[in-house]
């Protein structure tokens, strides 16, 4: 094996140790959330109706009260060696992005990275992140890093914790998309829950779906949790993240068909926990 070689097989190997990393701690935003089912645990079945209603209010409550924080580049000196951090904001959050936001990375408590938004020149709009993320670790040990989002229109500081490699001179984020969970580090609702609904066929007769409709849940007028369907067709379970301020909240999921301005109802609540639930409908 030639030096080139052993270098392209290091890389290819520490690309997929920081992405397993990455992904399992910190998660995957919901861009591709209906491309397979997940293995939720939970199993309920549920019947819908027509209510009288509109759409208007359903919109999570991302405010805070936080200001905006301090954080300070590293200095340069006292660190060996870096790695590259690209983070792609979740679409939930780019709507609120502005050039005052802030990205930072801490290590064992310490910022080791700080950067402001930039957005991409491309038809996608993206808003992204780029950290330079200094450090004397190794590749064989994991540490304690924290990511941290400062969303200045919302007054609201988002944190994801967790144990991750670092590694040295790794890109990640650059070459491929890497859009972590940032709003279920939103502490006004410490627990998440992801859900997956299936409708029968039978369905698309009754409620007509089309690119465009919502999928919401609900706790009294509260949105804790809100989709925009993608697809014209149910052949796919619908998934999505419903958001709680304590366990054991109770909600109610909503349907919104745009084409017909009519709003569905389950008129069964379902339980609120870290645990995800799959959903199985009746007409």
């Amino acid at each position: 094996m030639t030096e080139n070689q052993r270098i392209m097989k290091r890389f290819f190997y520490y690309s997929a140790l920081i992405a397993a990393a990455l992904t399992m701690v910190w998660g995957c935003g919901s861009s591709d959330d209906n491309k397979e089912d997940p293995d939720l645990g939970g199993e309920k079945t549920i019947s819908w109706i027509k209510v009288n209603g509109s759409a208007d209010n359903w919109h999570v409550n991302w405010n805070g009260t936080d200001t905006r924080p301090t954080w300070e580049a590293p200095s340069l000196r006292g660190f060996e060696t870096w790695m590259i951090l690209m983070v792609t904001l979740q679409p939930e959050l780019a709507a609120y992005s502005s050039d005052d936001d802030l990205m930072a990375v801490t290590i064992n408590d310490e910022v080791r990275a700080v950067s402001s938004p930039a957005i991409s020149l491309d038809e996608t709009h993206d808003v992204f992140f780029i950290l330079k993320i200094l450090g004397n670790e190794t590749s064989e040990a994991r540490v304690a890093m924290t990511l941290e989002y400062y969303c200045s229109k919302l007054h609201q500081t988002f944190i994801l914790k967790g144990s991750q490699y670092f590694v040295p001179e790794l890109v990640y984020g650059v070459d491929e998309v890497f859009v972590p969970d940032i709003l279920s580090g939103c502490p006004n609702y410490p627990v998440t829950m992801p859900i997956s609904i299936k409708f029968p066929m039978a369905a698309e007769e009754a409620i007509k779906p089309k690119q465009g409709d919502l999928v919401a849940v609900l706790v009294g007028d509260e949105c804790r949790g809100v989709k925009i369907i993608d697809s014209s067709s149910f052949l796919s379970p619908i998934q999505m993240q419903v958001y709680g301020r304590n366990e054991g909240e109770t909600g109610i999921i909503y349907y919104y068909s745009v084409s017909e301005n009519t709003v569905w109802n389950t008129q069964q609540k379902i339980t609120i926990s870290p645990i995800g639930q799959n959903i199985e409908v009746n007409i």
